[in-house]
């Protein structure tokens, strides 16, 4: 019996990543030619997820962003009593130069992880 309860407690504290094409409105602090996606983190309530973006192309920004803020390439959450947060994912082409698309992976310590599409912004 005890094995069980600890399987469970395990499964519960993984970390679930999804991303959509952003909807509604942008966060002030969010930039306009900016490829926008939201990306739902759900897990264990309280618990503190690090997530990290790679596979940026070369002359693309990375950027977590919440209302307040927007931090490139990684952002550290603490999940509220729901378990569930959005965070506003961005893709910015920052030059002329850069490749016309790039798409990231977004991973958490844990190692769960979700491919954002490629941005043609």
């Amino acid at each position: 019996m005890a094995a069980f309860v600890l399987l469970i407690a395990v499964a519960h504290s993984a970390t679930r990543l999804s991303v959509e094409p952003w909807t509604g409105s942008d966060y002030q602090v969010t930039t306009a030619e900016a490829a926008r996606y939201r990306l739902e983190v759900s897990g264990r309530p309280g618990s503190v997820v690090r997530l990290s973006a790679f596979g940026v192309a070369q002359g693309w920004l990375a950027a977590f962003c919440t209302p307040r803020l927007c931090s490139p390439q990684r952002i550290v959450l603490e999940l509220p009593h729901s378990g569930d947060a959005t965070v506003q994912f961005e893709l910015i082409r920052e030059s002329r130069g850069a490749p016309k698309t790039s798409g990231a992976t977004i991973t958490d310590d844990a190692g769960a992880s979700v491919a954002v599409p490629a941005s043609t912004r």
